[in-house]
């Protein structure tokens, strides 16, 4: 199953021509469990619901503290049916596009596993929660210039494909910043004036499974002229055919464009780049060469340093365009 955020649009719009049912117009996405279909809705101030069907027996732990959206048991009644719901509703009109963004999480989280529909609801709203809520505490200036890697990356490869969004990965927790098909390309971005060491998170960070190609792509900025990353927002906007979904991975990183004005502080130019695929003969630790191609049991999360000046990996070089590399893949 799969829904994109113009679909619930016009799934709403459709609920908004409904009979009412108690308070609710409502309409399927479908989307079908044990307990019935799952259904966008309206109430009668005009919020937006995702309804989630409930056994009869089944207890919900509501969230009615929360400013954006609330969670609540509700019930659609009519002469023929009684059915519970677990309600998510949008209270801040203002975050419509990123309520949008979560509920085809939702959705599709739902669709994967419709007997555990409820759980599926619960695991996205608490990865998505906090950043609803708002997070008042802006990006570090190393975040910033991660992000600009990762946008200027992003931007150029919307000049190929204005659905590329797609390709970013990187905020929904994939081992690589980018991925399209079996390919992949992640972004390291220092603004160090010296040196090319980068920080490498995971075992699997550089590591791809064939017959997938990994290009790791290394920038390094200066801080004080060039373009800010809101610039930057503001250009993806301006190309990208999912507008919400773009918004919803800002958020994921900790952006928040309430925030522009602190950030069009910081304007980046890049002053090198280099590509590398990444491969045989690449020095990096991948779960392969860990005991039992896995993390020994008990540990923790690998995270080491890798100094490209000081490794044979300068053979590695690639005249690749991330952004063709990318477009390109399949």
């Amino acid at each position: 199953m799969t829904v994109s955020t113009r679909d619930l649009d016009l799934i709403w719009n459709a609920a908004a021509g409904r009979p009412a049912v108690t308070t609710f117009r409502a309409a399927p996405v479908g989307v079908q469990t044990p307990q019935g279909p799952v259904q966008a809705g309206l109430d009668e101030q005009g919020h937006r619901h995702l309804l989630v069907p409930l056994a009869a027996r089944h207890t919900l732990q509501e969230i009615l503290d929360g400013d954006a959206v609330v969670l609540r048991r509700r019930a659609l009644e009519d002469e023929h049916s009684f059915q519970s719901y677990a309600s998510l509703e949008l209270v801040d009109k203002a975050l419509e596009d990123l309520f949008n963004a979560l509920c085809v999480e939702v959705v599709e989280r739902i669709a994967a596993t419709p007997d555990r529909a409820v759980a599926a609801l619960r695991g996205v709203l608490k990865e998505w929660r906090a950043l609803l809520a708002g997070n008042g505490r802006p990006l570090s200036a190393t975040a910033l210039a991660g992000l600009f890697g990762e946008l200027h990356l992003l931007r150029s490869t919307l000049d190929r494909d204005p659905g590329a969004v797609a390709f970013w990965t990187g905020p929904g927790g994939s081992a690589q910043d980018f991925h399209h098909g079996h390919h992949a390309v992640e972004v390291k971005t220092t603004t160090a004036p010296e040196g090319r060491s980068i920080r490498v998170h995971g075992a699997d960070q550089l590591d791809v499974h064939a017959p997938g190609r990994l290009l790791l792509r290394w920038l390094r900025v200066r801080s004080d002229q060039g373009t800010s990353v809101p610039d930057l927002v503001a250009e993806i906007l301006a190309l990208t055919d999912d507008a919400a979904s773009f918004r919803a991975l800002l958020h994921k990183v900790g952006y928040r464009e309430v925030d522009g004005p602190v950030y069009e502080r910081t304007k980046f130019e890049v002053l090198e780049e280099r590509v590398y695929e990444v491969g045989p003969g690449f020095p990096r630790i991948t779960p392969s060469g860990l005991t039992g191609d896995a993390v020994a049991a008990g540990v923790g999360p690998v995270e080491y340093a890798l100094d490209l000046d000081a490794h044979p990996a300068d053979a590695r070089r690639v005249a690749l365009d991330p952004a063709d590399f990318l477009a390109g893949a399949s």
